[in-house]
């Protein structure tokens, strides 16, 4: 299968980088200094399952490779609608777009550009980060779950979920994406939102009675949100999150991780599609428009940002 990944940061680059290994057809498209390491030091992943060093073909323009069979859309949220227009070339009449992005919004966004019905949703289970040096760390897991928007097991998503458990990616199929997504972003709000203002690990948050009651709070609003919206899901997740494996602890979030290199911050699909959902349907969410408020002003103080790899 040809594949082209759409930011090959930490998530990205390690689900490609697996997909390479694996014997499939990549293209990165990566920028600026990251994309310079690509080419010249190829795909380096650091992880407890073993490392990778795999050369690999990168590029700045998605239009240098082609039509493309599918396309893993692993950018920032706020990147979505841009970089959706960067790769239109890259669609043929069969290509597949695979949203592995945090938010519960991306898919309508690619699909309002590329057409609803060349669109997957994807949620991502990774802790993950692109440190300085250009190196991936996969600190845990790395599963994917994915469905068509409309509930259905088809043909297509069986053919690229067979592809990436022969990567050795898990990969199973949900007839209730969106579902799945607000069930992710529970953990994001919470967890996103609280390392990132206090700049902690999830190891230092949880050593925290307060700060977890906090996080609980937050998390128990987002559930009550998808409720309102037709998402019925069982406090019991948020629970299972409490729960972290021991490897993951020492994991900054992504959010926080964008705050220390100075990058726009993902917290409107995060915290702020919590608000503006709530305020819809009249349901209070104190916790997550405090933390999103918190956040909007650390991003306005926060040095100029650099792209997104």
């Amino acid at each position: 299968m040809k594949i082209l990944v759409i930011g090959a940061g930490a998530v990205g680059g390690y689900f490609g980088g697996m997909l390479v290994k694996g014997g499939e057809v990549v293209t990165f498209v990566a920028r600026g200094k990251y994309l310079d390491s690509l080419k010249t030091a190829g795909l380096r992943i650091r992880s407890h399952e073993g490392d990778l060093s795999l050369n690999v073909h990168a590029v700045r323009n998605p239009e240098e490779a082609g039509e493309v069979d599918l396309i893993l859309m692993c950018v920032k949220s706020y990147d979505t609608k841009a970089s959706t227009l960067q790769c239109m070339r890259n669609i043929g009449n069969n290509t597949v777009v695979l949203s592995l992005q945090n938010g519960v919004d991306n898919e309508e966004i690619i699909g309002e550009i590329a057409g609803r019905d060349r669109v997957l949703g994807g949620v991502v289970l990774i802790a993950s980060e692109l440190n300085e040096s250009w190196e991936i760390l996969h600190y845990y897991a790395g599963k994917i779950i994915m469905g068509e928007l409309d509930g259905n097991i088809s043909d297509r998503a069986r053919t690229i979920s067979d592809m990436f458990n022969r990567a050795n990616i898990p990969c199973s199929l949900s007839r209730d994406i969106k579902k799945k997504l607000w069930e992710k972003l529970i953990w994001n709000a919470g967890f996103n939102s609280v390392s990132t203002i206090t700049r902690s690990t999830l190891q230092e948050m949880f050593a925290c009675p307060e700060a977890k009651a906090l996080i609980r709070l937050t998390m128990e609003e987002v559930v009550a949100v998808a409720g309102g919206i037709g998402h019925v899901i069982d406090k019991s997740v948020i629970e299972n999150y409490f729960r972290e494996p021991e490897r993951s602890r020492e994991m900054r979030t992504s959010t926080l991780q964008d705050l220390l290199k100075s990058k726009p911050l993902e917290i409107d699909a995060i915290n702020g599609v919590v608000v503006t959902k709530g305020d819809e349907l009249g349901i209070p969410t104190p916790c997550n428009s405090t933390l999103y408020a918190l956040l909007k002003l650390i991003e306005r103080k926060s040095p100029g940002a650099e792209p997104e790899p």
